[in-house]
């Protein structure tokens, strides 16, 4: 039996996992507080470092959606606090203060290197909540076909104890899930894990998240939420769906395209299974279908072998009551079974679209979501899982 330490690969051997990092063509990117906001006030040097090394990624193809900390940090100040609050309404308003200020200080810095920029609030029942969670990817992946670099931060001013994922670490890592990102990049204030509570050497590469656990302790800086312990957490979740996460030195303004690169920066957990095929498990047993979708004979060729996102021109007939974000099944001519997948639009107004062209859909509901009924990307093609 291989001794668990075995897993942990030093510095002084570069993972091979590494040379796929620059296979990856989109990320997601967590920025810590301690880096945008780490004595309290929102740093210009740091937002300006970080809208240089977006743009220089973005410019070699990488998709990027960053998610940032830094409203708490950067509005408890003006309310006369002198270290973030730690009570809900107060955290809240800091962060009503603070995630404007944020915002546009991000807003200015990206347009200065050409990038126009979005700002998403979340909370977990966006990502929880199957309509909501379809919601999202749809206006992510819009954004990022625009060139559109998408900012996400936790709604902390309105969220409340029982809404919050809990942090941002943890946001980014499901967020991965929701926009089918290949990478998650989690930067703050340290170059990794180190062994011994940080005092030894840097660990480079595991497969796993938990060996990593004993060599750290739960301590956070002043201004954020989660520490190290927080950060594997959501290595863990990310690993879940087939995607590895590096945890580097944010401060380090080439930290980011060293990693794209294949660098030995930070330390790479690696999921598993990196191969894609978790989102697809995910989507196939998330829930039990709502109904089912009979296509014809052409739609069932075009989803089988082409690669193509169900369109409502090849729908025959719609069994079920199901809402928008439902998983539902696919099946062909005599009942044939093609796969599984996340509806668009929910069951009534599909009835309404089938045998019709995308061109119709605004005509005959009054509004247009988008123009498939399942986009390949929420599909799974196969056997019942």
């Amino acid at each position: 039996m291989t001794h668990p330490e075995a897993a942990l690969a030093g510095k002084e051997q570069p993972a091979s996992g590494r040379r796929r990092l620059a296979e990856v063509d989109t990320a997601v990117v967590k920025v810590g507080s301690a880096v945008l906001a780490g004595d309290g006030r929102l740093d210009p040097s740091a937002i300006e470092a970080l809208a240089a090394d977006m743009a220089t990624v973005r410019s070699g193809g990488l998709r990027v959606v960053l998610v940032v900390s830094g409203a708490v940090a950067a509005g408890y100040a003006p309310l006369g606090f002198d270290r973030p609050p730690t009570d809900v309404v107060a955290r809240q308003a800091a962060a009503s203060i603070g995630q404007p200020r944020l915002m546009h200080a991000l807003v200015e810095a990206f347009a200065r290197h050409g990038l126009a920029t979005a700002q998403l609030l979340m909370s977990a029942e966006d990502i929880e909540d199957r309509r909501r969670f379809l919601s999202a990817r749809h206006t992510l992946l819009h954004l990022l076909d625009a060139g559109v670099v998408p900012v996400i931060n936790e709604n902390d001013a309105l969220s409340d104890d029982e809404q919050r994922v809990g942090d941002n670490d943890h946001l980014a890592a499901l967020v991965t899930s929701v926009v089918g990102a290949e990478l998650l990049c989690l930067l703050s204030r340290t170059d990794g894990v180190r062994r011994n509570g940080g005092a030894g050497e840097r660990i480079s590469e595991t497969h796993d998240a938990t060996l990593l656990l004993e060599h750290v302790s739960d301590e956070t800086s002043t201004t954020g939420v989660g520490g190290m312990a927080a950060k594997l957490s959501a290595a863990r979740i990310a690993a879940g769906s087939g995607v590895p996460t590096v945890i580097a030195d944010g401060r380090d303004p080439t930290a980011l395209l060293r990693i794209l690169e294949g660098e030995d920066v930070g330390t790479l957990v690696l999921p598993k299974v990196w191969d894609g095929s978790a989102r697809r498990r995910w989507i196939a047993v998330r829930s039990r279908s709502r109904g089912t979708i009979i296509v014809d004979a052409g739609a069932a060729q075009a989803l089988l072998t082409r690669k193509a996102s169900l369109l409502a021109t090849g729908i025959v007939s719609v069994e079920g009551t199901f809402t928008m974000g439902a998983r539902v099944e696919i099946r062909g001519p005599g009942g044939a079974w093609i796969g599984v997948g996340l509806v668009s639009y929910a069951a009534d107004e599909i009835r309404r679209l089938q045998g019709r062209s995308a061109d119709e859909i605004d005509r005959v509901l009054g509004y247009r979501y988008v123009g498939e009924i399942i986009s390949r990307a929420d599909l799974v093609i196969g056997p019942p899982l």
